[in-house]
């Protein structure tokens, strides 16, 4: 066994990985402040961000019911309970929600922009 990191050849027999092959050229100030000037301002997903808030609010609030045998019970039986325009009621607030989170999405990206 080897005590040396492993190189790779290429087809002119000249090594990939070696200390000799792999000379950089040197980083200058100069030479990291143009690159950084050409370099565009890194994008911020604000959807990503904001789908994660909602991730981040869901599962906490599922934690908290979750903590409490008595919790667990009364919102089993909140669900359970639930007739024809109580399932109505939850979806179309979690369209609304959804459309709106959407909304909110589209506003901060347009803000962005300019």
């Amino acid at each position: 066994m080897s005590d040396t990191s492993p190189t790779d050849t290429h087809a002119s027999g000249t090594a990939v990985g070696s200390a000799s092959a792999t000379a950089a050229e040197p980083v200058t100030p100069a030479s990291a402040a143009s690159d950084a000037e050409r370099l565009p301002r890194p994008r911020i997903r604000i959807g990503a961000v904001l789908w994660g808030l909602v991730l981040l609010a869901a599962g906490g609030t599922v934690l908290w019911l979750a903590s409490s045998p008595t919790r667990r019970a009364d919102t089993l039986d909140a669900v359970l309970g639930l007739d024809g325009f109580g399932w109505a009621f939850v979806i179309v607030v979690t369209l609304g929600a959804t459309i709106t989170l959407l909304a909110l999405a589209a506003v901060i990206r347009r803000l962005q922009r300019r």
